[in-house]
Order: structure tokens, then C-alpha cells, then sequence
């Protein structure tokens, strides 16, 4: 820099290129990796000096956060100007890489990859977390992929991603709930659309079945709010529950159990009008 200051110009891009490159492989190995992005960022293309950098990221960047690595990361983010976005990049590379798909998705998140931390948490997280009730920890990644400014980025957000959020609302807010309209997202979960978003059958069977026994709890709020006894569930309106029992994407088998639940409601029914 000092020599093209003095203007000595007469060394070529090609030439260029090898001293950065082996300035900064001499700097990697003996530990000094960010001052090789320094050295890097010297690069007059602006294309090139990008991939360089993401290269060396890719290469040194670790998930195992220690005071050297985050000494590093400050430095190159604070002195360096370098994207903190890239460094999150290049660390959901390595849990790719690594097989770890929380850590995936927590840096893609703060990478503001909003597809790809959608994609990833509807198709390989969502599912053990709702069987296993874990709703804090989806949320942790829903309520940020949800806010407007995001999830209007997102590709099958309304039918993948909020059909989860509205569950677990659902979910938590089930004791005081009085009054509530489902939305027909829901519904569309089913049918070829699992197929297509590659939701496991075991997820959307165990929403359905939640979400069978939350509309005859509801459906009994509305029609007998005042009473306590668990049996008024048995005696919830016929017509007001089959609709949407119907709807719902369940298996046959337990589609035929959740029928002959209905059937003996009505005939509990007729046999209470006949008395």
C-alpha cells in the first residue's frame, strides 16, 4: 500500500492476488486468521475480496463460543467492518455441516435468512417440539420469523409456520378462552399438502387430535359456560361439532374412532330428547 502510494503501479492483478493470498496463508498458520480477513479486505474487486473473506470465516468461524473467539468476532465486526451477518452465515454452514439443526436455525435467524430458518424449523423441529410440548422453545423461533417486516418474505409462511403459532396460542391460551374462530388455515394442512411441505403425518396427527378435544371444550364454554362437570363435554350439540371433526386431517383409523365418538354422543342425545 505504501509502494502504490509512492506510485509504484507496475505490479499486475495476477500478482496482486498471489501476494494477498500468501500474505494472508502465512498469517492463517501461525494463528493470526483475522488478520488474514485484514489483509483480504485489501483486495481491489470487490466480488473477489467478498468470497475471500467468507472463506476464511467459513474455515475459522466456531460455534463453541470462547472469550478468544468472541476477542476475534468483535474485532473483525467493530475494526473491520465486516457484516456480522456473514459471520452468522458462516457459522450455520458449520452446524449444517456439523448435523446440529438448533444451532442452524438460531444463526440463520440472526443472519436474517428468514426462508431457509422457516424451512428448516417447519420440516425437522416443529414436529418434536409440539409432541413433546416444547412450545417455549418453537416460539423462540416463530414470534421473530412472524413479525410483518419477516414473515412477508417468507414462501408458505401462512400454511406452514403460522398454522404452528396459531396452535400454540390456542394451546396456552385454552383455560380462558371463550369464543374462538378457527382459521381455515388449519384445515388446509391436510391432504396433499403434507406431502408438499414435508410435515411428518405424526405432527399434523397430534395437532388434530389436540385440536379435536380443544373444540369440544370450547364448543362446551359456549354452550353451557356456567357449568363444571366434565359429562356436559358428552353433551355438546351434534351439529356443532361434526362440521369441523370432518375437517380435520386425521388417519382413517382415528378418524373412524373420533365418528363413533360422535355417534354415541347422538345417540345419547336421542335417547335424552325421547325421555
Amino acid at each position: 500500500m505504501v509502494l502504490q502510494a509512492l506510485n509504484y503501479t507496475h505490479l499486475s492483478a495476477q500478482s496482486q492476488g498471489v501476494l494477498h493470498a500468501s500474505y494472508a496463508a502465512q498469517l492463517e498458520n501461525v494463528g493470526l486468521w483475522e488478520w488474514a480477513v485484514f489483509v483480504m479486505l485489501h483486495i481491489h474487486d470487490p466480488v473477489a475480496r467478498e468470497s475471500a473473506v467468507r472463506e476464511l470465516l467459513n474455515r475459522h468461524c466456531v460455534l463453541g463460543e470462547t472469550p478468544e473467539s468472541l476477542m476475534k468476532e468483535k474485532f473483525l465486526i467493530e475494526k473491520l467492518h465486516i457484516p456480522a451477518r456473514w459471520i452468522h452465515e458462516a457459522k450455520a454452514i458449520r452446524s449444517r455441516r456439523e448435523g446440529d439443526g438448533h444451532k442452524e436455525a438460531i444463526y440463520l435467524l440472526r443472519a436474517n435468512h428468514w426462508n431457509q430458518c422457516h424451512r428448516l424449523v417447519s420440516r425437522h423441529l416443529a414436529s418434536d417440539a409440539i409432541i413433546n410440548e416444547n412450545y417455549s422453545y418453537l416460539r423462540s423461533f416463530l414470534d421473530e420469523l412472524s413479525r410483518p417486516e419477516n414473515c412477508v418474505h417468507i414462501q408458505g409462511w401462512d400454511t406452514a409456520g403460522q398454522v404452528c403459532l396459531d396452535y400454540i396460542t390456542i394451546i396456552e391460551m385454552l383455560n380462558s378462552i371463550r369464543q374462538v374462530s378457527f382459521s381455515t388455515r388449519f384445515w388446509w394442512v391436510g391432504g396433499a399438502s403434507i406431502g408438499r411441505r414435508s410435515w411428518t403425518i405424526l405432527l399434523v396427527v397430534e395437532m388434530a387430535k389436540r385440536v379435536a378435544n380443544i373444540l369440544r371444550v370450547v364448543l362446551r364454554l359456549q354452550h353451557s359456560p356456567e357449568s363444571d362437570d366434565d359429562s356436559d363435554l358428552q353433551r355438546v350439540p351434534l351439529r356443532l361439532l361434526a362440521p369441523h371433526i370432518g375437517r380435520l386431517p386425521m388417519p382413517e383409523d382415528y378418524a373412524m374412532e373420533e365418528l363413533r365418538s360422535l355417534t354415541q354422543s347422538y345417540l345419547r342425545e336421542l335417547t335424552l330428547r325421547s325421555q
